[in-house]
This record gives structure tokens, C-alpha cells and sequence, in this order.
């Protein structure tokens, strides 16, 4: 039995249950310890891209969370209370998006300040990035079994601040947001066209494969693009430029794209 308990702790298990403007919600099973990384849709939905991904909820430890804009936290009131599960976020997000969370228990409301641990088996490592809210993070997840997921789903520019969390990881959930030429070409309000194109708005498809270029190591089984746009990108696009950006370094890595509608496949290290 202590033979199978450690064979099973040494798994990773990741499925992206849905991303973009709609709506973000990712779950990760590291070292035995389950964990949801935003709730950006209703409760109904969520259970229902659970049971897609066969995963019971009631599971769960923590919900972690990367800023207060309803496609990340749009859910995370109703699933906390449903599940009585304890959730992590900034104090900053919290101000903002306190009225739309509602009552969360006593005990289950947990401030980022640094990083901590979840059931001691699950290293949680926040780091800030460019983005348009109060503050925004994302997460470095590392486990008791020495694998490491990275989470960035809103990410304005990359800077040399955020590639030390990088460093090593076995999987990137990392936003391929819009194609240029295509936002610029949609019937977007030139305000929003700026605010998606600036320093603290989206990934574009060029700046996200330039990323996972850069961050590229041996070690890195996986990357999902995420948070890809409907009206200035498609899903075909971002990873077309992204195998080409990888091809033209000789890098061969399993990248998949993160759907808006459904989850994508459980994928187990």
C-alpha cells in the first residue's frame, strides 16, 4: 500500500476546463494534492467541466486566485461556499471583487502575501506580471515530487522579473491572447485595441511563442496556449505561430491549445 501511495503522489495531472474572455478555470492534481487555479464560470458550469474531466469536486484543497476580473472569479464565491474550500488571493484583488465573491467562511479566505504551502506537499509560489487589474499574479506550483507547473494566463509583456519562475518547469499554461493584424482589423473600439496591445494588456501570438522560446529547457514537457481571443485571434493561428517560432529553433514540444468551451484532455507526467 505505501509502494502504491508513493507511485500515485509522483503524478501530475493538468486540464484546462475552459479559457478566454468567457471565462478561465484550470485544475491541477500535483503530488496527490488537487487544486483549481480561478473559477472564471458559474458553479453549474464548472461542475459540469468536471465531470467531463471525470475529477469530483468535493476534492479539492484550494482554489487559487491570479486577479479580480470576472472571467477569473466569476465562480469562486459559489464553489468556495459549495465546497467549503479555502481560497487564495491578493488583498488587492479582494477589495475589488469582494462584493462579487460574497461571504466566504472564516478560515477559507487567505491573503497572498509571499509563498506557502497547501497540505505540505505543494509548494505555491506567486509572482506578479503586467495586467490591467488592482494586481495581478501568476503562480509556480511545485511539488513534494519535483514536478513544477507554471500558470499565466494574463500577462501584458514579458519582462526579465517573471523568467526566474519559469526555470525548469514540466508544464506552462501561458496566454496566446490576439494576432496583430487581426486586432487591429476587428471591430474593436480603438481604446480596447490599445488597452489588449499595451505593456500591461495581452500576450500576442509573437509575443508568447518569443516567450516559450526563450524559457525553452530540456526539462519542459508541455505548454498550453490560453486565453486566446475570439474576435482577434483563433485557435489555429496561435499554434501555428507557435510551432513555426519552435521550429525555427529546433525545438520539438508538446503544445496544445486551451479551449474556450471545453475542457482540454487530462494530460498526466
Amino acid at each position: 500500500m505505501g509502494y502504491a501511495r508513493a507511485f500515485f503522489l509522483n503524478f501530475m495531472k493538468i486540464s484546462i476546463l475552459g479559457s478566454g474572455s468567457e471565462g478561465n478555470a484550470t485544475y491541477i492534481d500535483l503530488a496527490g494534492v488537487p487544486i483549481l487555479v480561478d473559477a472564471g464560470f458559474s458553479g453549474k458550469t464548472l461542475m459540469e467541466r468536471f465531470l467531463q474531466i471525470e475529477v469530483v469536486p468535493s476534492c479539492l484543497k484550494a482554489l487559487l486566485v491570479t486577479h479580480e476580473h470576472v472571467d477569473h472569479i466569476k465562480g469562486v464565491g459559489i464553489i468556495s461556499r459549495k465546497l467549503n474550500l479555502p481560497i487564495y488571493i491578493t488583498p488587492e484583488s479582494y477589495r475589488v471583487a469582494q462584493r462579487q465573491l460574497g461571504k466566504i467562511a472564516e478560515g477559507n479566505l487567505r491573503f497572498i502575501s509571499g509563498d506557502f504551502w497547501i497540505d505540505g506537499k505543494v509548494h505555491v509560489i506567486p509572482f506578479d506580471v503586467n495586467h490591467d487589474a488592482a494586481r495581478t499574479v501568476g503562480f509556480r506550483l511545485e511539488g513534494v515530487n519535483g514536478k513544477t507547473v507554471v500558470v499565466t494566463t494574463d500577462v501584458g509583456s514579458v519582462t526579465t522579473d517573471i523568467a526566474p519562475f519559469f526555470r525548469n518547469a514540466d508544464v506552462i499554461v501561458l496566454e496566446s491572447n490576439y494576432d496583430f493584424g487581426m486586432l487591429q482589423a476587428c471591430d474593436y473600439p480603438y481604446a480596447l485595441k490599445q488597452r489588449i496591445n499595451s505593456s500591461h494588456g495581452h500576450l500576442s501570438n509573437e509575443d508568447s511563442c518569443r516567450m516559450i522560446g526563450e524559457f525553452y529547457h530540456s526539462n519542459l514537457k508541455k505548454v498550453y496556449l490560453a486565453h486566446v481571443s475570439k474576435n482577434s485571434n483563433t485557435y489555429e493561428m496561435a499554434l501555428n505561430t507557435t510551432l513555426q517560432e519552435l521550429n525555427a529553433r529546433c525545438i520539438s514540444l508538446d503544445v496544445e491549445v486551451a479551449y474556450q468551451h471545453h475542457p482540454t484532455p487530462m494530460f498526466e507526467l
